[in-house]
């Protein structure tokens, strides 16, 4: 389980990063992303340094406790999509500028859409694959909500 602000923090950089790489043209950032994304999708949290970054805002008080955990396997899933998309844009700079930065806008708008509205398109993606798979017997995203203790 994982608090739904890590993931947004996540997407608000990636969002910034690759619309900032693409109107500065610094092709750079878009083999970064897809490292960072693809680190993340992979091994997790533990590789994850928008994770890093949220667990150091938590520490210092910045951000207090989740008021509900969600699973972590949907953000991981759009990660390893973000990872597909920004991979094929780093490949196609060198052939296609134009559609690297095109593949780039296109993850830099569906993360600010997550970001600013919750609503990420690759984690309802793997809510649908899972659905389709399972056959219905896991119908949505799991929610817990976190559970206070009272003094």
């Amino acid at each position: 389980m994982v608090d739904p602000r890590q993931p947004r923090l996540g997407q608000a950089i990636t969002g910034i990063v690759a619309l900032t790489g693409f109107l500065l043209d610094v092709p750079l950032v878009l083999p970064v992303l897809a490292t960072i994304l693809g680190a993340a999708s992979v091994f997790g949290p533990a590789a994850n340094p928008y994770a890093w970054l949220f667990r150091g805002l938590r520490r210092a008080g910045v951000v207090g406790p989740p008021r509900e955990l969600e699973e972590a396997a949907p953000p991981r899933f759009a990660n390893a999509i973000g990872f597909v998309v920004l991979s094929a844009a780093a490949v196609a700079w060198y052939a296609l500028p134009w559609l690297a930065w095109g593949l780039a806008l296109l993850v830099a708008a569906l993360a600010l859409l997550a970001a600013l509205t919750g609503l990420c398109l690759g984690c309802e993606l793997y809510v649908w694959g899972r659905r389709i798979a399972t056959g219905g017997r896991v119908p949505a995203r799991r929610v817990r909500t976190v559970e206070r203790a009272t003094g």
